[in-house]
C-alpha cells in the first residue's frame, strides 16, 4: 500500500526502520521496568489484587505511549485512520455494528435449529436487564475503540510505515500479535501476600509461558487471527478504524448477552459449532468470513467510500 498524503511521506521519513524499531523495543522496556518497579510498591496502598495492580500499569503506561505518539506527529490520528468525519463516521460504526449483530444473530439461529444451543433466558426485572444491556454496550464500544485503535491503527500503521514492513507481514504480524495477547493470562503464577519485584518479573515473564499452552486454546486463538484479518481488511477497505470499531463492538455486544438467552450445553460440538463465544469452530470461522464480506460489500456500494479512497493514507 502506498502513501498518498505528504504528512504520511514525512512521517516515513523521519527515521530509518532499524532506528524505530529499536525505539519500540526501548518504550517496551521502560514500560515493563516501570510495572516492575512500580506494583509492589503501589500494592502496599491500593485494595486490587497484586496482579490485577500490574496488568493495569502496563495498560496505562503503554495506552500514554501511543497517546504520546499521537501528540508529538501532527498527522497522526489522520493516518491511525481515527479522523472523525460527522456523519459518514458515524454511519460507518453504525453499519459496522449491525452487521457483526445480525450475522451472529443468524449465525445463533442455526445452533438452535441444530440443538447446538438451547433457548434458557434468566430472570430478571426490567430494570436489572436494561443496566445490563446498557453496560454491555458501553463495554462493546470501549473495547472496539480501545483495540481497533491500538492494533489496526497504531501496530499496523508502525509495522507498515515506519518499520516499512510488506503488507502481508503487517497484517500477520499485528493480528497474531491481536490473536495471542488474549491469552497471556492462561498461566497465573502464584504470587504471595507480600509480593515483590521478583514476584512482578515472574508476572512479566508469564506470558511467555502461557503460549507454550497453545495446544489448549488453538481454536480460540485461530478464530480471533481470523477475526482481526477481517478487521485489517476493512480498515484498508474504508480507510479508517470507524466500520471495525463499530463490527468490533458488534460482536463483544452480542457475545456479552447471549448467555442471557442461551445455553450452550456440554454435548456441542464446538470444534464445528464453537462455544458462546462464537468464533473458536469451523462454522463460526465462516460465518467471521461472511461478516466481513457483507461489510466490505456495504462500503464499497456506499458513496462516500471513493472520496475517502481518493484521500486516504491508510
Amino acid at each position: 500500500m502506498g502513501v498518498s498524503c505528504p504528512e504520511c511521506e514525512d512521517f516515513l521519513q523521519e527515521e530509518c526502520p532499524l532506528r524505530a524499531f529499536l525505539k519500540f523495543l526501548l518504550v517496551i522496556s521502560v514500560i515493563l521496568g516501570l510495572s516492575i518497579f512500580l506494583a509492589p510498591w503501589l500494592y502496599t496502598f491500593l485494595p486490587y489484587k497484586f496482579e490485577r495492580i500490574f496488568n493495569r500499569l502496563i495498560m496505562i503506561f503503554s495506552l500514554a505511549a501511543v497517546l504520546l505518539f499521537v501528540r508529538v506527529r501532527r498527522a497522526a490520528l489522520t493516518e491511525l485512520g481515527f479522523e472523525w468525519s460527522g456523519k459518514k463516521s458515524a454511519q460507518q460504526i453504525a453499519a459496522g455494528f449491525l452487521c457483526g449483530f445480525l450475522v451472529l444473530l443468524l449465525f445463533l439461529g442455526i445452533k438452535v435449529a441444530l440443538k447446538q444451543a438451547v433457548w434458557a433466558p434468566d430472570a430478571e426485572s426490567l430494570v436489572a436487564f436494561g443496566l445490563q444491556v446498557g453496560g454491555a454496550f458501553f463495554a462493546a464500544f470501549l473495547i472496539g475503540v480501545i483495540e481497533e485503535f491500538f492494533f489496526r491503527g497504531f501496530v499496523f500503521k508502525t509495522c507498515l510505515g515506519q518499520w516499512r514492513w510488506p503488507l502481508l507481514l503487517s497484517l500477520l504480524a499485528t493480528n497474531v500479535f491481536y490473536s495471542l495477547i488474549h491469552f497471556v493470562a492462561f498461566y497465573k503464577p502464584f504470587v504471595d501476600p507480600t509480593p515483590g519485584w521478583i514476584d512482578s518479573l515472574r508476572l512479566a515473564g508469564a506470558p511467555f509461558i502461557a503460549l507454550g499452552g497453545i495446544g489448549q486454546f488453538w481454536p480460540e486463538a485461530l478464530g480471533l487471527l481470523i477475526f482481526g484479518m477481517i478487521l485489517s481488511r476493512i480498515v484498508l477497505t474504508a480507510r479508517s478504524l470507524f466500520p471495525a470499531i463499530g463490527l468490533h463492538a458488534g460482536c463483544v455486544f452480542f457475545v456479552k448477552l447471549d448467555g442471557e438467552f442461551f445455553d450452550f450445553p456440554d454435548s456441542v460440538n464446538r470444534l464445528w459449532f464453537s462455544s458462546g463465544k462464537f468464533y473458536d469452530g469451523v462454522v463460526g470461522w465462516l460465518f467471521l468470513g461472511l461478516m466481513g464480506f457483507v461489510l466490505d460489500c456495504v462500503l464499497r456500494r456506499a458513496p462516500a467510500f471513493h472520496a475517502g479512497k481518493e484521500r486516504g493514507c491508510l
